[in-house]
């Protein structure tokens, strides 16, 4: 914990600076590029975690196969396609859909406090700086993730848990009925600290994470548009989202491989940190082992991102049409 507010304290002063040299660029009568859309129509900060919940649990609905392919690859150290082949033999195609209720769950906890906060925080800050650069894009993405993580981290962990649990023996499967099943197991049975498990690497990861994700949709779409072969619309924010996608996959990836170890941790003594997983995961099976399941990764997180933040820029503009006077 200890960890995670100094990544905060620094994330806060990155982009204290970061705004601070945007004033004064500002105040000097320099150049300003002009302000987003999102600055001249108010948006209510209760509807911007509702349209980011709404999108979060739009995107997993229709990409959640490939986090349970991701998680069992992670977990058994296996393949993509024998992965998928154990999985469609043991439970069939529904098994695809594995832990589809904590999925979700974790989507309406983590996606809406990390979207709200985001576009909640990237309004204010563009209403007084104009147009925000890139590195601003990237604090206040890491910033919003972090904060997610943490209201997100107990849904993360039971999902992890009902997705690994069809490779374990009958006696150690924990076999939750459902996401709010799982809570109230894990709180009971293990402790409220477990419902943390993993909580750094899941910080960590959703820092690099979102930083790489909303910086770089926000800044894409910018670059985009600046072309002049873009104008704001479903082709641009698809374009903006397959980019986005890319980076934060592959920055995050090694984190979230440490989270799932560390959250589907069975052995007896208590699990390692975050640093030392990865250290672990890297000497005993190898430096590329930390991007193992990337495929299935990218795979979720490139269209997931694509839906998640179309759906948000749609939904956006659906207010704005048939809501805001």
């Amino acid at each position: 914990m200890k960890q995670c507010l100094e990544m905060v304290t620094a994330n806060l002063k990155n982009l204290s600076q970061a705004l601070t040299i945007r004033k004064v660029i500002l105040s000097t009568g320099m150049s300003t590029d002009e302000k987003s859309p999102l600055v001249r129509h108010q948006v209510p900060v209760y509807v911007k975690f509702g349209i980011g919940g709404l999108a979060g649990v739009t995107g997993q609905a229709l990409t959640h196969p490939m986090d349970v392919l991701k998680v069992r690859m992670q977990v058994y150290k296996s393949e993509l396609l024998s992965t998928m082949k154990q999985t469609t033999r043991a439970q069939g195609l529904l098994g695809l859909y594995t832990g589809l209720s904590a999925s979700l769950l974790r989507q309406i906890t983590y996606t809406t406090t990390r979207l709200g906060i985001f576009n909640t925080m990237s309004e204010i800050c563009e209403k007084r700086f104009g147009r925000l650069n890139y590195p601003t894009l990237i604090s206040l993405g890491m910033l919003a993730g972090m904060i997610g993580a943490l209201v997100g981290t107990p849904t993360d962990v039971v999902m992890v848990r009902m997705i690994a649990d069809v490779g374990l023996p009958l006696e150690k499967r924990r076999s939750y009925k459902h996401a709010i099943d799982g809570l109230f197991r894990v709180f009971k049975e293990e402790g409220i600290h477990t419902l943390w498990a993993g909580a750094m690497a899941t910080v960590c990861r959703a820092a690099i994470a979102n930083g790489a994700q909303l910086g770089t949709y926000s800044r894409s779409k910018t670059m985009l548009k600046d072309t002049g072969h873009f104008e704001d619309g479903l082709p641009m924010q698809f374009v903006a989202g397959l980019m986005s996608g890319v980076v934060a996959a592959t920055a995050s990836l090694p984190m979230d491989i440490a989270k799932t170890r560390i959250q589907n941790w069975k052995e007896s003594d208590k699990p390692p940190g975050t640093g030392k997983m990865l250290l672990t995961i890297s000497r005993s099976e190898g430096f590329r082992s930390l991007w193992r399941g990337f495929l299935p990764y990218y795979a979720r997180l490139a269209p997931n991102t694509v839906i998640t933040m179309v759906a948000m820029d749609q939904l956006t503009r659906f207010y704005l049409t048939h809501f805001q006077s």
